[in-house]
């Protein structure tokens, strides 16, 4: 099994024409049901 032969026949496809709209469409629904608002991580100090 050639995974590069797969992989590129997919980004080909999601690149242009009817594959990049329904990436589009995802990636919108994708960004209104899972927002990037949340407070960075920060660390925090482990008391010894």
């Amino acid at each position: 099994m050639n995974i590069d032969a797969i992989l590129g026949q997919l980004t080909a496809f999601f690149s242009e024409g009817i594959g990049k709209t329904i990436k589009d469409v995802l990636w919108t629904i994708y960004t209104i049901l899972f927002p990037a608002n949340a407070e960075p991580a920060r660390p925090i100090e482990i008391p010894k």
